[in-house]
């Protein structure tokens, strides 16, 4: 897949800053994990009926081969500082994710699956 990044906004105004945000994290999630199926991040105003304190929400579906899926969920208002704000968390709870699963199959094959082995056998002797 060329590009997996999609960027959606939902009832909320286009903005290039943001988009220009999202595609500089994006490379840097690159570095950490390369081999990215997809990342969708949706911007979404979620109610329409509210005259004041609309709230706004920036969504992060994040799929990495032989990952479980990951999806980061931010509320913020519905100004540009809030909307930048909530993009820069979702995306760092996301590069934190992958790097944490990363470390942990690094680990796994260092050790060649005995430490799932080990942590099933502590967990065998804890019922007994």
């Amino acid at each position: 897949m060329q590009n997996p990044l999609q960027i959606t906004f939902h009832d909320l105004q286009h903005s290039e800053e943001i988009e220009g945000l999202i595609h500089e994290k994006y490379e840097k999630l690159k570095t950490v994990s390369p081999n990215i199926i997809k990342c969708h991040i949706i911007l979404e105003k979620l109610s329409k009926n509210h005259h004041k304190g609309n709230t706004a929400c920036a969504r992060l579906d994040l799929k990495v081969s032989h990952f479980d899926d990951i999806v980061i969920t931010e509320k913020c208002q519905e100004d540009l500082g809030s909307l930048k704000s909530a993009v820069l968390k979702v995306l760092k709870g996301g590069l934190i994710l992958v790097r944490e699963e990363v470390k942990h199959r690094k680990e796994l094959k260092r050790t060649g699956g005995r430490d799932s082995v080990i942590s099933e056998e502590a967990e065998i002797e804890d019922e007994e």
